[in-house]
């Protein structure tokens, strides 16, 4: 009901099985990182997406600064990310910011369905990860250990593509950052804004006069705070 009348016909608002979500994690918003291992299933629920074959997730917090088909082609030229029919699942992702921590960032990841569960191998191996570490903060650290199964031989059916952030992807995490964006009018494709605590160094006003610049909103877009309340965090990377 939160979205009701805000998309056209072309957005398709599902709505999370409650078999698939876990609780018993001792950080609750694992619940929320580990549903992502589902995206393959709940686009096969979707008749009108049979002729899917890539799935591009991208996380709530993350705006777009670019066209988003231009992304879609630098990354597929850099990473030679085409379809691939031999029996390995791959899973594309950006190199994390703090490497010495993380192999991969999780935010933003790419997917290619197919008709096997081949594809929907890496998915299924990550949320199995992700289940047997209750006590984990990130997403990301679960992936840390597939990408030593990889390493060690372990594991063989999974790839794990990390693909550099170049001028992809930002990450601002205070006011100057915002602004030295919106001044220059230079924005990377992707807008990582974290939703998190971290959000809140964000000065009164400079969040949403950002948000409402990288999404071009019209002077009624910007008067009518309701709309621009379900931008800022939730609604963005659909524009």
């Amino acid at each position: 009901e939160r979205y009701d009348g805000l998309f056209d016909e072309n957005v398709i608002v599902m709505h999370p099985k409650e078999e698939h979500l876990k609780t018993d994690f001792d950080f609750p918003a694992m619940t929320v990182k580990r549903f992502k291992t589902y995206i393959i299933d709940y686009v096969d629920m979707v008749p009108e997406l049979d002729a899917v074959e890539w799935i591009y997730y991208v996380d709530i917090d993350i705006l777009f600064g670019a066209p988003f088909r231009d992304l879609i082609q630098k990354l597929g030229e850099e990473n030679k990310i085409q379809g691939d029919n031999n029996f390995s699942s791959k899973l594309y992702f950006f190199k994390n910011s703090f490497v010495d921590q993380y192999v991969a960032q999780s935010g933003f990841m790419i997917a290619q369905r197919k008709t096997s569960n081949t594809a929907n191998h890496c998915l299924r191996l990550w949320r199995s990860v992700i289940d047997s570490q209750l006590k984990l903060e990130h997403d990301q650290s679960s992936l840390n250990l597939i990408s030593k199964d990889i390493e060690s031989g372990k594991e063989h059916r999974c790839q794990l593509v990390i693909m550099e952030q170049g001028d992809h992807i930002s990450f601002p995490h205070n006011n100057r950052d915002l602004e030295a964006m919106a001044k220059d009018s230079t924005y990377t494709s992707l807008i990582h804004i974290k939703n998190t605590s971290k959000s809140t160094s964000f000065g009164e006003g400079v969040h949403e006069k950002f948000v409402s610049d990288v999404l071009m909103l019209s002077d009624d877009e910007m008067k009518n705070g309701k709309l621009l309340e379900k931008t800022t965090f939730g609604m963005s990377h659909l524009s």
